[in-house]
């Protein structure tokens, strides 16, 4: 019996906020070509990380994913893309796709927490994407977001990524 391969949406950073009751980061994804979104609640240290890449900040010295990314480019390989795909017991997992430029390519996938493959993925230009099945499991659809949920999503604009302090 054949198996089938999932099917991965394309998605984009909607927003990087601090969630009111916990404090606690959340980078919202949303489907490239839709409503739905999908938060993640991540670390502090990852949100900074995806919040200088959105804002296209060059630290003074290279933070872990700049090396990451330098190691990969130096290595032969680029990341192609990273993909959320799997959701087990709350938690998402995630890996980054490297390709390599050897006949054929060699394509390698790393294991990875999403805000790590997330913050890589900005700096390589690289796509972005989640399994159909997580979507099915965590998404938030626009017609069931509450409304005070609605109104801070709908306050936000990409500007918004400069004021997320650590």
């Amino acid at each position: 019996m054949a198996t089938v391969d999932p099917v991965f949406v394309a998605v984009e950073i909607k927003a990087l906020l601090v969630e009111p009751t916990t404090q606690a980061p959340v980078v919202i994804l949303q489907v490239a070509d839709g409503t739905d979104i999908l938060p993640i609640w991540i670390g502090g240290y990852e949100a900074q990380a995806i919040a200088m890449a959105v804002e296209g900040i060059t630290p003074p010295r290279p933070m872990t994913h700049d090396l990451l990314k330098s190691i990969i480019d130096r290595t032969g390989f680029e990341v192609a893309r990273i993909r959320i795909h799997a959701l087990d017991d709350g938690i998402f997992k995630a890996v980054a796709r490297l390709e390599g430029s050897g006949v054929p390519p060699e394509v390698l996938d790393i294991d990875a927490r999403p805000s790590d493959a997330i913050a890589l993925a900005l700096r390589a230009h690289a796509a972005i994407e989640v399994s159909q099945e997580v979507l099915d499991q965590a998404r938030i659809q626009d017609e069931t977001i509450d409304d005070a949920f609605r109104s801070l999503l709908e306050q936000l604009d990409p500007d918004a990524f400069g004021q997320y302090e650590m």
